[in-house]
Parts: C-alpha cells; sequence; structure tokens
C-alpha cells in the first residue's frame, strides 16, 4: 500500500519562499574564494618574511581579515534568522497536525506518522565553546517559574472516562498567572477535548534535540524511569530507558510497565528525544 504523503498547509508556501530568500542571503555572505587565496598567499608571504614583512602586506592581511570578519559576522546573523524561520515555520506545520487529528479520525495513523517525522527532525542545539546547556534541550527541564507559550505542545495528566488518569499529547492554549492554571486541548480526543489543569500537571516537551557525543548530561541514563509516548498513540506512560540515544539521529528505546511481559516490561520501543520526559506521577482517587 502506498504511503500517503502530507501536504504542506497553503499558508506555509509563502514561509517556504521566505526562508529560500533567508538561504540565499546566507550563500551572497560566504567569503568569495579569490579572497580566501588572497588571505592564504599573504598569509605565506608574511611568513616568509619572517620579523621583517613589507607593510604594504601587513596592511592588505589586516584589510582582508576585518572583511572576513564582517562577512562571518553577516553569516552567523542570517544563519540565526533562518534558523528562527525555520522554528516558527515548524511550529505552524505542528499546529496544522494538531488541527487534522481532531478533524480527520480516519487519518490518525498518517497524521501520528507526521507527528513522529516532526519529532525526529527537531533542531539540534549546538553549544558554543562551554555554553551552557538551555531548558527543553533533551531531558533538561525547566525551572519552577517557566510558563509554556500558546500552541506549544506539552504532556498533561488529565482525567478521561470513567476516572481513568492519563498523560496525554496536548497544546497550550492559555495560561492564568492568576490561579496558575493551564488550558490544554487534547490533540488526539474527539469531544470534550479541553482541561484546565494545575502547572505541576504540565510537562512542556522538548524543542531542541540534545547531541548525546556532546552533551551526554542532556539525555536519560540507561535505567532511568522516564514517561514517553507509547508508538501509535498520543497518550505518555511510565517506562525505562532500555537503551539511550547514542547519536543525536538516533531515538531512545524504552521498555514500557506491561504486566502481560515477562519481568513486567515491554520490548524495547524506539521514542524520538521529544517524546521521552522526566518521570511524575500524582495520587489519584
Amino acid at each position: 500500500m502506498a504511503e500517503k504523503n502530507m501536504a504542506l498547509p497553503p499558508e506555509m508556501e509563502s514561509e517556504i519562499e521566505a526562508l529560500k530568500g533567508l538561504l540565499l542571503d546566507i550563500q551572497e555572505s560566504k567569503t568569495d574564494p579569490e579572497e580566501l587565496a588572497a588571505i592564504s598567499k599573504n598569509e605565506a608571504d608574511l611568513n616568509a618574511a619572517g620579523k621583517k614583512p613589507k607593510q604594504s602586506i601587513v596592511k592588505s592581511q589586516l584589510t582582508l581579515y576585518k572583511k572576513e570578519l564582517q562577512n562571518t559576522t553577516q553569516e552567523i546573523e542570517r544563519i540565526h534568522k533562518a534558523l528562527e524561520h525555520i522554528a516558527e515555520m515548524r511550529k505552524n506545520y505542528f499546529s496544522s497536525l494538531s488541527t487534522a487529528l481532531k478533524g480527520c479520525p480516519k487519518e490518525i495513523s498518517a497524521e501520528l506518522a507526521a507527528l513522529k517525522e516532526t519529532a525526529e527532525t527537531l533542531p539540534l542545539w549546538v553549544g558554543e565553546n562551554d555554553e551552557e546547556i538551555p531548558p527543553l534541550c533533551g531531558a533538561v527541564q525547566t525551572d519552577a517559574g517557566y510558563v509554556a507559550k500558546p500552541s506549544d505542545m506539552v504532556a498533561a495528566f488529565v482525567t478521561v472516562k470513567h476516572r481513568l488518569h492519563e498523560w496525554i499529547l496536548a497544546e497550550v492554549i492559555n495560561y492564568d498567572f492568576t490561579t496558575e492554571e493551564y488550558k490544554i486541548q487534547d490533540i488526539d480526543e474527539k469531544q470534550k477535548s479541553t482541561y484546565v489543569l494545575k502547572k505541576e500537571k504540565v510537562i512542556p516537551l522538548p524543542n531542541m534535540r540534545a547531541n548525546p557525543v556532546e552533551n551526554p548530561n542532556a539525555i536519560f541514563p540507561k535505567g532511568t524511569t522516564v514517561l514517553a509516548l507509547y508508538e501509535n498513540t498520543t497518550c505518555f506512560y511510565k517506562g525505562v530507558v532500555h537503551e539511550p540515544p547514542g547519536t543525536a539521529f538516533e531515538p531512545y528505546q524504552i521498555s514500557f510497565e506491561d504486566n502481560d511481559c515477562e519481568g513486567g516490561y515491554s520490548p524495547p520501543i524506539n521514542v524520538p528525544q521529544r517524546y521521552v520526559l522526566a518521570f511524575r506521577s500524582f495520587e489519584t482517587e
């Protein structure tokens, strides 16, 4: 059976064109190969001259260095701008998927596949020098004062039918700073899909992947008890890290609690970083 391709929302076409423009700007800010060759030649002449280089060569090299520094600074700024634009596009696309999940129940499997793809292509955080890993990167949690913004994706602890309690994948509608409560929307439920929850019952999802090689402290180690999204569902369940990702492109392998399985845990299941969270539990009636 042929796989169904997810069509981009029409409103994203202009965003894609804008991104193309930003990428062209990045290309234009790169140093001309002839200028790089001139820098290398001057460097060779300076090294050959030893302690008595010609002032004309020194002056020329300084001019080339200043120009290259300016080009590099512009390139960095344009790259950051492009990354911010991509993050906004991802946010809009994810929002459209949430709408599709609620409006097209017959296509849920295709939409869940798209949600998985979105998680697997989450931006990778790359720090500079000894830059501290930011919150919501991999396993790095936020502080108690953090408030998720409208349209952010979260795990939410809700009461569903027959007083059943579940952690669900949801979208933030708003936050009331007076009552310290979120209003959230289940991306999968067909009816009564909004809930009002205390802040401690909502966990923001990571918005960046961590590189296990560069930042192992942003990865849950083997044996850690976690909340993780079970495959082909929009619910989070208790599990244990069977194997953490070995590279920035690998998922976790999570063994979920299952009394029907030998040892009380299921065989390992792949779960992207975005859907693996620090375990949190609540007493239920």
